[in-house]
C-alpha cells in the first residue's frame, strides 16, 4: 500500500474501541521492524519520527524508507512527525511526503498555543495531511524537550473544548492526562475522570503519550475512553540498544554486523507484535483500510 493519512483510521479505531500503535522509529531497521510486525498481525500502524531523528537522517531518506516499506505490505502504514515546534520542519516534512505531523505548543501560554496550532492546522489542511496538537504539559523527556514533575500539568477541560472548536478536522488531539515520556519513576497517575470528560464532549481521536511502562489494564482503560493513537518510544529505543549488547555478551567473538542487526530487528518486531495485541488492533487492517484515503 501507499502510506496513508491517520485521521480516518484513528476515527475508526476510536469508534470500534481499539488503539493503533504509534512507534518512534530510529533507523531503517527499526522502521522495518515496525512495519513487518504490523503486517504479521494484519494491523494498521503509525511510524513516528522525532525531530532529532529527522535532522540526523534527513527528510527525503526517511520518507523513502517508510514509503518503500509500506509498498511491501497490505496493512495501512502512516508516517507521522512527533513533537515539533518548528514550522520550517513541519513544512519540510509535509513537502517530503509525511502523511501527518504534530505541532507541540504545549509549553506556550494557552492563547499562543492556540494561535500557532491554528496556523499549523491551516498548513496541514491546505496540504491534505493530518495534524496532531497538544495541550497541557506531559512530563518526562521526549527528544530535546524536558518537563520535570513540577512542571507537568494536566490539560484544562474548558481550554480543551475551546482549543479544538476551530479545528474540526484535527486528526488527533493530545491532552495531558498524567502520563509521562520516558520511564516512570513511580506509579503513573492517569486522570481517567478528565479523559472521560474530554471524550464525552470531543469526538476527535485522542493520543496517549508516554505509553512505555503502562500496564495492560491502563492501556485498555485509556483506549476504551477514546485513546485511539498510543505512543511507544522509550521501549523501542531500549530494545534497539540492548539487543546489540545482549548478543555481544552471548557471543563475544561474533564480529558479523548483520547478525547484530538481525537480532535487533527480531527483538523490536516481537515488541511491536506484543503491543498490537494489547491494543486490540490485530486483524483490524481491512477495517482501517476501508476507512481511509491514501496519499502517494
Amino acid at each position: 500500500m501507499a502510506i496513508v493519512t491517520i485521521g480516518p483510521m484513528l476515527k475508526h479505531a476510536r469508534a470500534e474501541g481499539y488503539g493503533i500503535a504509534a512507534y518512534n522509529m530510529i533507523d531503517y531497521n527499526s522502521a522495518r521492524a515496525i512495519v513487518e510486525g504490523a503486517q504479521e498481525l494484519n494491523a494498521p500502524v503509525i511510524v513516528q519520527v522525532s525531530v532529532k531523528t529527522v535532522k540526523h537522517w534527513g527528510y527525503t531518506p526517511i520518507a523513502h524508507w517508510v514509503r518503500d516499506l509500506a509498498t511491501t505490505v497490505d496493512v495501512p502504514v502512516a508516517l507521522h512527525l512527533d513533537h515539533c515546534t518548528d514550522f520550517d520542519v513541519l513544512r519540510r516534512c509535509i513537502d517530503a511526503g509525511w502523511t501527518s505531523v504534530m505541532f507541540d505548543g504545549s509549553s506556550l501560554p494557552f492563547a499562543e498555543n492556540l494561535e500557532k496550532s491554528l496556523k499549523a492546522y491551516e498548513m496541514t489542511e491546505q496540504a491534505g495531511v493530518g495534524l496532531e496538537a497538544e495541550i497541557g504539559a506531559i512530563g518526562g523527556v521526549e527528544d530535546d524537550k524536558h518537563v520535570n514533575e513540577d512542571e507537568a500539568r494536566l490539560a484544562n477541560f474548558d481550554e480543551c473544548i475551546r482549543f479544538v472548536r476551530d479545528m474540526p478536522n484535527l486528526a488527533v488531539f493530545a491532552p495531558a492526562i498524567g502520563t509521562a515520556h520516558g520511564m516512570y519513576k513511580g506509579e503513573p497517575k492517569i486522570a481517567y475522570d478528565l479523559l472521560k470528560r474530554i471524550t464525552d464532549q470531543i469526538s476527535i481521536p485522542i493520543a496517549l503519550h508516554g505509553g512505555t511502562g503502562l500496564t495492560e489494564e491502563q492501556f485498555h482503560r485509556c483506549i476504551s475512553e477514546g485513546c485511539a493513537k498510543v505512543n511507544i518510544s522509550t521501549m523501542h529505543k531500549m530494545l534497539y540498544v540492548n539487543s546489540f549488547v545482549a548478543l555481544k555478551e552471548q557471543k563475544p567473538k561474533l564480529e558479523e554486523p548483520l547478525s547484530f542487526i538481525a537480532n535487533q530487528n527480531a527483538a523490536m518486531k516481537e515488541d511491536v507484535k506484543s503491543v498490537i495485541q494489547i491494543f486490540g488492533s490485530k486483524d483490524k487492517a481491512s477495517d482501517a483500510r476501508a476507512s481511509l484515503a491514501t496519499r502517494h
